[in-house]
């Protein structure tokens, strides 16, 4: 039996190097997200930016999907106008995004959204962002941490009976990397793993088929020395297995 093969969404941006290749367009995703998905049992597949143009051969290919992290997510979806602290957006990547994360839910493909990912399909599916922390009045911890990626920094507070409570620990900690962050959630998702002064960390679909995760912090930087976090990718692979089958 192969094992499953879990799409990887990518980033876009200009090539930061000298010479001949200065300024060219490139697609990118972090190593780390391959790395944990191959240390999970699965096959990383990077889905570029033209997606679109085949995106149901695409669907047909994987068992699973990874949205991953970047810049922030136009406050276009979610019917909002820009504020003075929204940072970078990329149209062409939110579409794609959007395109992916829509047809891997119609296919009931199972999906993980990563910082981004999750703030991302929480505005797809009808919930808003506070377009920067300073917006949300009860932010009281450090959320976009500046230590390494790797340096856990602040714990988590994981409902019981919740599915997230399946898979890590209530009161470990995790690391922080972002200035945006859930404000309204949207219909259909639950919100079950918070920070310390309540921001939301996780989130779950209401129904599991498909099952649709969202985490706001990366694990995908800690799964080599958390089992917790290795955890969570291993349940991708295993959804993709059982939507393989």
């Amino acid at each position: 039996m192969r094992r499953p093969i879990i799409g990887i969404t990518m980033d876009v941006g200009a090539m930061q190097a000298s010479g001949t290749y200065t300024g060219l367009t490139v697609h990118y995703a972090q190593a780390a997200f391959a790395e944990a998905v191959e240390a999970a049992g699965g096959i990383p597949y990077l889905i570029p930016l033209n997606a679109q143009a085949y995106l149901s051969e695409v669907i047909e290919l994987i068992d699973g999907l990874i949205l991953i992290g970047g810049s922030d997510v136009g406050p276009i979806h979610y019917q909002q106008q820009p504020r003075e602290k929204l940072g970078p957006i990329k149209p062409e990547r939110d579409l794609n995004d959007i395109e992916l994360f829509k047809a891997a839910v119609a296919a009931q493909i199972p999906v993980l959204g990563v910082c981004r990912g999750m703030q991302l399909l929480n505005a797809v599916l009808g919930g808003t962002l506070h377009q920067d922390l300073s917006e949300n009045p009860n932010i009281s911890i450090q959320h976009d941490q500046k230590s390494a990626p790797n340096v856990v920094t602040h714990t988590i507070e994981v409902e019981s009976q919740s599915y997230w409570s399946r898979l890590v620990t209530d009161q470990s900690y995790v690391n922080s990397y972002h200035h945006q962050v859930i404000d309204q959630l949207a219909p259909g998702l639950k919100a079950t793993v918070f920070s310390p002064d309540q921001v939301i960390e996780a989130v779950e679909s209401e129904e599991e088929v498909p099952l649709i995760l969202g985490v706001q912090w990366h694990p995908e930087t800690l799964y080599q020395d958390a089992s917790d976090q290795l955890a969570i990718f291993q349940d991708l692979i295993q959804r993709a297995n059982h939507y393989r089958q």
